[in-house]
């Protein structure tokens, strides 16, 4: 799909900015020409002026008395002052502007925009649920693809947030067909539904899909010729890469886009790259690196798996459990509280809080149980076998050895590399031999991944049961693969 001519383009001419770039100064106080003004500088990363221009779209389509229109754009103010501002309040007041204005207009599609931008909002899957079906129901009443797309894509989120996969995933599939056989053309609503659908995979552990829909996505856009088009946020791009194992690509992504985000001054709009960035460093062993790109950002969501790290490693145990429990407080018994009990589990073991680690394993078990997915049952059975190696359980090899097999039918090679150094653990004063081999093949995929710190732990592990500690030189990076450049999106609709 290629965007066609802006509806602006009689009523601009080109300035040069001291740098160069050719820019777009709007001489005409028609409101679409504002908009279009407003929507281009978006796209050229110049959110300020974006939003200059199509405040100034909403103030002449109030005066035309078009509050439909003049809603829309009140709703994109919302989600720009609280995104890519920071100004929670500005965002708060375009929203209930918004609201008041479609009040005493007939339900139409804007209604269902609306919907969405309170579901977005919220962190509860029933409200997102609620918010995400309105919408879808709306829109298929008023035959809006574009907007039946959307509450799809949050729509799949919710579920899967509530830990119905199947419906979950379903929805995220039938929102990404929409959007890439050429039922949505609006980049804006394109972007924010592959930005959407990205965050759902990442937050339910379905990377698979989300690599899957990265190659669908890929053909499309080689085959409209709009490579713009898709311009993800770094953190989006590294997200694909990462699932794929490979990190080189991953690390790149995440260094050019908070380049560019520390070049605009502005908020991260979803996962805040530094918080990406200091997990894989965490990865790669670069500790130092990890804790200064955290600072300022630890409070964060995203920034927790990175904090709690290093607190684990300053040997800070209680202070790391202590904000794990704060974040599971905050997200109850979704999916995303399986990979905090998982880590939650290696805090208390650490602590010697045996009886406690359990518990959250049983809380981890009793959730598996509940969603019944393949990955939250392999997690759990990890969570098990770690208690029960801390314990000298017999039971320990079991719950490792079904874990273990669980993740490689998963396509989880760090998740198995990691319980292929438990079952390391589990076996190695029984079964030296079995201890050596899975330390050596979890070695191996640590340091084809690139994951350093974990490479040492599984080598001490070979050299205890007398086999070689590494298959070549230390720290030399692997061959560097082909691979697109970081696909970057500035924003989200």
């Amino acid at each position: 799909m290629q965007a066609g001519p802006p509806p602006f383009s009689r009523a601009i001419h080109g300035a040069t900015e001291p740098a160069g770039r050719q820019i777009a100064v709007d001489l005409s106080p028609d409101p679409e020409a504002s908009d279009g003004l407003g929507r281009t500088l978006w796209w050229f990363g110049d959110v300020d002026g974006a939003i200059d221009h199509r405040e100034r779209a909403y103030a002449a389509f109030r005066k035309r008395g078009d509050a439909v229109r003049a809603a829309r754009i009140a709703l994109w103010l919302a989600r720009e002052y609280v995104e890519a501002i920071g100004n929670e309040p500005a965002g708060n007041g375009w929203l209930a502007r918004a609201q008041g204005l479609l009040r005493d207009v007939e339900p139409g599609p804007a209604h269902g925009w609306l919907e969405l931008t309170w579901g977005s909002r919220s962190f509860d899957p029933n409200q997102m649920r609620a918010h995400a079906e309105a919408a879808l129901e709306t829109a298929r009443r008023s035959k809006d693809a574009e907007l039946e797309a959307s509450a799809l894509a949050l729509l799949g989120r919710a579920l899967l947030l509530g830990g119905e996969f199947d419906a979950g995933v379903t929805a995220l599939d039938e929102s990404m067909v929409a959007a890439t056989a050429g039922e949505v053309s609006d980049p804006l609503v394109f972007g924010d539904i592959c930005c959407v659908v990205t965050l759902a995979c990442e937050e339910s552990g379905e990377l698979e899909r989300l690599m899957r829909w990265n190659d669908v996505i890929e053909t499309y856009m080689s085959r409209h010729l709009h490579g713009a088009l898709i311009s993800f946020c770094g953190t989006c791009g590294a997200e694909f890469f990462q699932a794929k194992g490979d990190l080189e690509t991953a690390e790149r992504c995440l260094v050019e886009a908070l380049g560019a985000l520390r070049g605009t001054g502005h908020r991260s709009r979803c996962i805040h790259p530094a918080a990406k960035l200091a997990e894989l460093r965490m990865l790669q062993g670069r500790i130092e690196e990890a804790e200064r790109l955290l600072a300022g950002y630890q409070d964060l969501p995203e920034s927790l798996g990175a904090s709690v790290g290093i607190h684990r490693l300053k040997g800070e145990h209680a202070v790391a459990a202590g904000l794990l429990l704060r974040r599971l407080n905050q997200v109850g018994d979704t999916i995303v509280a399986v990979p905090l009990l998982s880590t939650l589990v290696e805090v208390q073991l650490a602590q010697g809080t045996v009886d406690e680690a359990r518990a959250t394993a049983g809380r981890l078990a009793s959730l598996a149980d509940r969603f019944g997915h393949p990955r939250v049952t392999a997690i759990a059975a990890l969570a098990a076998g770690r208690v029960a190696r801390s314990s000298g359980e017999a039971a320990a090899r079991d719950h490792l050895e079904g874990a273990l097999s669980a993740f490689e039918r998963l396509e989880m090679p760090l998740e198995a590399a990691r319980t292929r150094v438990e079952l390391a653990r589990a076996v190695q004063k029984d079964d030296p031999d079995v201890a050596g081999r899975e330390a050596r093949v979890g070695l191996e995929t640590f340091e084809r991944l690139g994951a350093g710190r974990e490479a040492d732990e599984a080598a001490a592990i070979v050299r205890e049961v007398g086999g070689p500690a590494r298959t070549g030189p230390k720290d030399v990076p692997r061959s560097r693969r082909a691979s697109t450049s970081a696909p970057r999106r500035r924003g989200t609709t």
